[in-house]
C-alpha cells in the first residue's frame, strides 16, 4: 500500500506512511511552476480491478453522466476503476497511456473530502482526451467529469470532436493538443472553451479566446469560441437538467380490469 501511494499520488515515503496511518490520502498535483520530471510515466495497470461497479455508480448516479457515455469510454479503455475504488481517467496518445487523473467515488473517512489527484510523472502537456468521430473541433474543459457531462448534455449536437480535460486551467495543454491534432492530420477548425462559469474560468476563457483570434484556419475562420454553463460547471448544469422519471402513484380505487391498458 505504501508503494501504491508513492507511485501515483506522488508522495514521499514518510508522507505515504503518515497518510496511510491516518486513513486518508492528500490531493497531490504538480504545481504549474514545477519542472517536468525526467522519469518516464509508467501506468500502474496492476492496480486496476475488473469489477467497475463503484465507477459506474459514481458516474451515472452521483454525477448523472449518461450510461452510454460511460460504457463507450470503458470499452475503449479510457476509464477504469482502481483498487481503492477511484475512477481512473487515462491520458492516451497514439494508444499509449501518458498520464492519468484519479477521482474518489466516496468521501474519505477521516476528512470527508473527495480525493482528486494526478498520477506522478504524468506528461506535463497532456490531459484526458477522447474523440467523437474524426475530430475537427477541440472542446476544452477544466475536468474530465465536465467533459463527460458536456457530452451527456449535448450528445445529439456533438460530432467530429475531440474532448480535452486540462485538469485545471492550462493554456499550454490546449496549445499542445492543437499541435498534436495538426500532426495527426486533424487541424482544429474550432476551439470551444467550455470551462467553469466562475471568475477564474471566465478570465481564462476570454483571455484564451483573444489569443486564438490570431489562429486562422485555411478557410479564413477564427477558431476561438466560448461556451460557459449557466451553472457553476457543466456537471452542475447536467445534474440540474437531468429528468428523473418518477414512478406513477398508485390509484386508491383501481379501475376495472376491462378498462385498464396493459403496462408497457
Amino acid at each position: 500500500m505504501i508503494n501504491f501511494a508513492q507511485m501515483y499520488y506522488g508522495m514521499s515515503f514518510p508522507e505515504a506512511v503518515e497518510d496511510i496511518a491516518n486513513g486518508s490520502f492528500k490531493e497531490k498535483e504538480r504545481p504549474p511552476s514545477a519542472k517536468i520530471p525526467s522519469e518516464p510515466y509508467r501506468y500502474p495497470s496492476h492496480y486496476e480491478v475488473s469489477d467497475t461497479t463503484r465507477m459506474h455508480q459514481y458516474l451515472t448516479q452521483d454525477r448523472k453522466i449518461h450510461p452510454k457515455v460511460v460504457n463507450r469510454l470503458e470499452r475503449r479503455d479510457y476509464v477504469a476503476q482502481d483498487k481503492r475504488g477511484n475512477v481512473v481517467y487515462k491520458w492516451k496518445q497514439q494508444g499509449e497511456v501518458v498520464g492519468a487523473d484519479r477521482q474518489g467515488t466516496q468521501p474519505m473517512a477521516r476528512t470527508g473530502d473527495w480525493f482528486k489527484g494526478i498520477d506522478k510523472n504524468s506528461s506535463g502537456n497532456a490531459g484526458f482526451s477522447f474523440d467523437i468521430g474524426k475530430p475537427g473541433t477541440l472542446y476544452v474543459f477544466e475536468s474530465a467529469v465536465d467533459a463527460l457531462s458536456y457530452w451527456s448534455e449535448k450528445k445529439e449536437d456533438i460530432q467530429n470532436a475531440r474532448m480535452l480535460s486540462m485538469s485545471g486551467l492550462k493554456r499550454h495543454t490546449v496549445s499542445a493538443e492543437m499541435n498534436r491534432m495538426n500532426r495527426e492530420g486533424y487541424p482544429p477548425k474550432q476551439v470551444v472553451i467550455a470551462v467553469d462559469n466562475d471568475p477564474s474560468g471566465r478570465d481564462f476563457a476570454y483571455g484564451l479566446k483573444d489569443v486564438l483570434q490570431n489562429y486562422v484556419t485555411q478557410d479564413g475562420e477564427r477558431v476561438g469560441n466560448v461556451d460557459l454553463p449557466k451553472e457553476k460547471d457543466w456537471n452542475e448544469q447536467l445534474k440540474k437538467n437531468v429528468v428523473v422519471e418518477q414512478p406513477r402513484a398508485k390509484e386508491s380505487k383501481p379501475s376495472p380490469a376491462k378498462d385498464t391498458e396493459p403496462e408497457r
